[in-house]
């Protein structure tokens, strides 16, 4: 119970760490094609952004309850705090002033690359926990098993239906950064896992049912 405990705060501080990362790159009007669409939403129907990845993340999860995927904790905490998390470090930078707006290409380059690495050791926390896949990681899932394309084209795919619906028709935020994130995001993520010795092919989340199965052997021994 212990080590399924940490293995959820583990998960917990990846979302955080995420969070920030997405705060971060708000402020340069670079986001990712994700983030985009949250954005896009957000200036749609007056929520914040943080309530609109939610949104959208319970929707997704909804999808792939639908499509039969296996989802875990992590799957449904992703949905809930990530945009929690950033709401929590947006309106904190808006009370203390710590990062302005910027608009400048020169600085925008180099905060959105640390931006890249702020959220690449969050999804190292949080996939290294293994308690469950992303929303959107599954909903790549349910799409590359439908299509006949490899899973990066699909993944591909997905991000770009996400630019071009939250930047393109509903008004969301981008700029070089959006470009960097998709260029440069999977390399970092590599590197990040290279360094801290985390093999991603071998990741074995657990599930809602492998997580009721541990619980009633935990309590029947108890």
């Amino acid at each position: 119970m212990k080590e399924r405990i940490l293995k959820i705060l583990r998960t917990i501080v990846g979302f955080a760490i995420i969070g920030l990362s997405i705060a971060i790159t708000k402020q340069v009007g670079s986001l990712n094609p994700w983030n985009v669409l949250n954005d896009g939403l957000s200036r749609t129907i007056g929520i914040t952004i943080g309530q609109a990845n939610t949104t959208i993340g319970i929707v997704i999860v909804l999808i792939d309850i639908i499509a039969k995927e296996k989802l875990g904790i992590g799957t449904l905490l992703n949905a809930l705090l990530i945009g929690r998390f950033t709401d929590l470090f947006v309106n904190l930078n808006a009370t203390l002033g710590l990062l302005p707006k910027i608009t400048n290409p020169v600085l925008q380059v180099p905060i959105c690359l640390i931006a890249i690495l702020i959220n690449s050791f969050g999804l190292y926390f949080y996939m290294s926990a293994q308690m469950g896949s992303g929303p959107r990681d599954s909903l790549m899932l349910v799409v590359t098993k439908r299509l006949p394309f490899s899973v990066g084209t699909c993944r591909m795919l997905l991000e770009a239906f996400a630019f071009v619906l939250g930047g393109l028709v509903l008004g969301g935020e981008f700029g070089i950064g959006t470009l960097l994130a998709v260029l440069f995001g999977g390399p970092c993520f590599q590197k990040v896992c290279k360094l801290m010795g985390y093999n991603v092919k071998a990741t074995k989340n657990e599930s809602f049912a492998d997580t009721w199965r541990f619980l009633k052997e935990y309590f029947k021994k108890a």
